[in-house]
């Protein structure tokens, strides 16, 4: 009897030991094999992150968040955005190499008739055509003009058109011109005639009472400034009723006779190129003085 319970107790302290023993095994990390290689771990396909970047729109954070995607700006529709426009300004060089005759309104609804346009007066000691004079210093005016900011439109750049008086106000018109300038050079019979002058529509002939005092005031401004560049002899400021180029405008519109070719001096020096500069810096002037006070 004693002997069973002493094989008893050797067999329960026998199953102690093989559990002990397997709970000891699955605690412990299991031990490499030398003879057995180590498995190698395929890297990640995902590219490696650059440190401070942030990861594009929609694509997951190192954190795992994701990047929400970007709110596109507003547009702003091509016919409510604001465009920022130049002062027109239309020069007209008067006359052209061969005049018209055929006859055209002098007015609106007038039944006074006048030639389209003529060929204009020449130098007497020059013998330049005054066409060849009013664009030499057109051509001058422009670039001081655009060089101020202004956008500068002609009625003609060359000498062989066709261009009527009506037509040439119609065409400061359609631009919606801030001002008008009709360029050209007097004549007199008397060779003793000298000295520039402004002309500017009569108000009997401009019904817009806008249009004929912006004219006046632009024609003040021109006059004054060429009378300080030039130091030429003025002739004044005098309203004309009789001119087709002022009683079809709509714009405000000044003519500028720059001086006599009928008269020997002063014709040589309107073709002399530092008094045409004189001439366009002082019509530059009053234009841009114009412009900065209407």
């Amino acid at each position: 009897m004693k002997l069973l319970k002493t094989s008893v107790w050797a067999a329960l302290l026998a199953i102690g030991v093989v559990y002990a023993m397997i709970g000891y095994s699955n605690e412990k990390e299991p031990e490499q094999k030398p003879h057995e290689p180590a498995v190698a771990v395929a890297p990640s396909k995902a590219p490696t992150a650059v440190p401070g970047a942030l990861p594009a729109s929609g694509e997951a954070a190192t954190d795992g968040s994701v990047m929400p995607e970007p709110v596109p700006s507003p547009t702003v529709p091509a016919e409510n955005q604001t465009a920022v426009s130049k002062p027109v300004i239309y020069l007209d060089p008067g006359h052209q190499r061969k005049g018209n005759n055929e006859l055209e309104p002098v007015a609106p609804g007038s039944k006074a008739m006048k030639p389209k346009v003529s060929g204009g007066t020449t130098g007497v000691s020059t013998g330049k055509p005054e066409y060849v004079l009013n664009l030499e210093v057109a051509v001058l005016l422009k670039q001081m003009l655009e060089e101020q900011g202004m956008e500068v439109l002609m009625t003609r750049e060359e000498h062989d058109v066709d261009i009527s008086n009506k037509q040439r106000a119609e065409l400061a018109n359609e631009a919606s011109a801030r001002l008008a300038v009709r360029l050209h050079a007097d004549g007199n019979e008397s060779p003793k005639a000298e000295g520039f002058s402004v002309l500017y529509p009569h108000p009997s002939v401009i019904p817009d009472e806008a249009v004929q005092a912006s004219s006046l005031k632009a024609a003040e401004l021109i006059h004054d400034a060429l009378k300080e560049s030039t130091g030429a002899k003025s002739r004044g400021i005098v309203p004309r009723q009789d001119l087709s180029g002022f009683n079809w405008s709509t714009v405000p519109v000044v003519l500028v006779e720059m001086g006599f070719m009928t008269n020997p001096a002063e014709d040589v020096r309107m073709s002399d190129p530092d008094y045409q500069r004189k001439l366009a810096e002082g019509m530059a002037q009053g234009i841009v003085a114009y412009i900065q006070t209407s």
